[in-house]
């Protein structure tokens, strides 16, 4: 019988005992968690498919999206069974058509080849085995979704059966909570009165609830960009912080006309300016950058060294060369790290820590995360000493429910890890079957 038939994972959020006794004739014996064997024995994949608030739209040269998807994020929520029943949760967050991915059997088959019978103490090495079991083919976007599933999921096993927090594994805690940036999309081809309409209530409600800090997509019309960050400015003032996001949609010129443009009108930092670090292409087709890594980064730098406001560029998703050239030619001020973009998030800590060596700051962006995937983030956001800078955690508002038992609250603009062991997240039984993809 499927372990996950014996399980109610909504009911109960089980945990592994820091020590185990049992009975060797009259004495006790006590096991360490080091000498707990926790075995893989099942696998289930499900999918789900929620609605956003509203259709959100950032710059789409080459129109990927389609409409539906503007609308709704899809994903595959990942479970580990052990062989007592304990729980690890994961999901491959907000994939796309154009990603073509695995049905979720055949990524539960994939998983169960590679992971049942495995001891979750060699966590480690049975990541890597589903990494190389990932066929060449797959999408390279969504080769870093599925292993940061499979890794947080893993990971979720390894806090319980040290009945430990995932941030207690990510270096302990070094702040209460991580500070969330609210992301202004794009809302299409719509009037500008009515856009901007729907934007200052948007603003003034994200201002009222506590957020203090903002970031707008830009990058399709620069006359209407202009008018949301003057009106951005009319609404929270002059303190309040704010960067854009053209998700490289300028000419290295262009750029900087634009950027100077947008200093004056208010803007603290620019994300993602050149056309030579595209998100379409990174996103897609990363070589294409990691082959020129050198010269996105002199691009990059050169729009820095012309423009009086912070440069943040995106690096999870690229290769390590990338961000060493950042670092050499020192062509940001920030680097914006998405883990499950980046295959996980020892990968993510790695370029966090590799920024932190070269004085850049970092934040956490976001692919629009379900609750385990925003669990896992928050604890890296409060593990992770150089998250210094306002983090794209949009999902807990953006998305009209969430899958888990008790799903995440902004309090005063920011995310707070819940206590218990691992992500400390259980998955919400009705709202799995409510939201599951065949009848979302």
């Amino acid at each position: 019988m499927c372990f996950w038939l014996q399980t109610e994972c909504a009911s109960t959020f089980q945990r592994c005992s820091a020590t185990e006794h049992r009975q060797n004739g009259n004495s006790a014996v006590t096991r360490t968690p080091q000498e707990i064997v926790m075995k893989i024995a099942d696998i289930r994949v499900r999918e789900v498919s929620v609605p956003r608030l509203y259709d959100t739209y950032s710059a789409d040269v080459q129109k990927l999206q389609s409409a539906d998807e503007r609308g709704r994020s899809r994903y595959q929520i990942i479970e580990l069974f052990t062989e007592d029943g304990i729980v690890g949760l994961g999901e491959v967050s907000d994939i796309y058509d154009r990603m073509q991915p695995l049905s979720a059997a055949d990524l539960r088959n994939l998983l169960q080849r590679e992971l049942a019978g495995g001891d979750v103490a060699q966590w480690a090495l049975l990541y890597q085995r589903v990494a190389a079991a990932l066929p060449d083919t797959y999408h390279p976007e969504l080769r870093g979704l599925t292993l940061f599933g499979v890794e947080i999921a893993l990971l979720d096993l390894v806090g319980k059966r040290f009945d430990a927090p995932l941030y207690e594994l990510l270096g302990g805690r070094c702040r209460d909570g991580v500070e969330v940036c609210w992301v202004g999309f794009l809302r299409g081809e719509i009037p500008m009165v009515e856009e901007l309409a729907a934007f200052e209530a948007e603003i003034a409600a994200k201002v009222a609830q506590g957020m203090r800090a903002f970031k707008l997509k830009v990058g399709e019309d620069h006359p209407r960009d202009l008018a949301r960050i003057e009106l951005f400015r009319q609404i929270a003032g002059p303190d309040l912080y704010l960067r854009v996001d053209a998700s490289g949609s300028w000419q290295e010129l262009e750029a900087i006309d634009k950027i100077g443009q947008m200093a004056r009108a208010g803007i603290n930092a620019c994300e993602t300016p050149v056309v030579a670090i595209s998100r379409q292409v990174a996103n897609d087709n990363p070589e294409q950058i990691n082959a020129r890594a050198d010269e996105a980064a002199l691009s990059l730098a050169r729009v820095r060294a012309a423009v009086p406001i912070d440069i943040i560029e995106h690096v999870a998703d690229l290769g390590d060369a990338f961000s060493a050239a950042l670092v050499r030619h020192r062509a940001v001020d920030v680097v914006n790290v998405i883990p499950s973009q980046g295959g996980g998030l020892m990968r993510g800590l790695r370029l966090i820590h590799t920024a932190q060596t070269a004085g850049m700051a970092a934040l956490l962006g976001s692919t629009v995360e379900m609750g385990p995937g925003t669990a896992a983030f928050v604890h890296l956001g409060v593990a992770a000493q150089n998250v210094t800078v306002s983090s794209d955690l949009v999902a807990p508002g953006l998305l009209v429910d969430d899958v888990c038992a008790h799903p995440f609250a902004y309090q005063d603009g920011a995310l707070r890890p819940f206590a218990g062991p691992g992500l400390g997240v259980a998955l919400d039984e009705d709202k799995m079957a409510k939201w599951a993809l065949s009848n979302g």
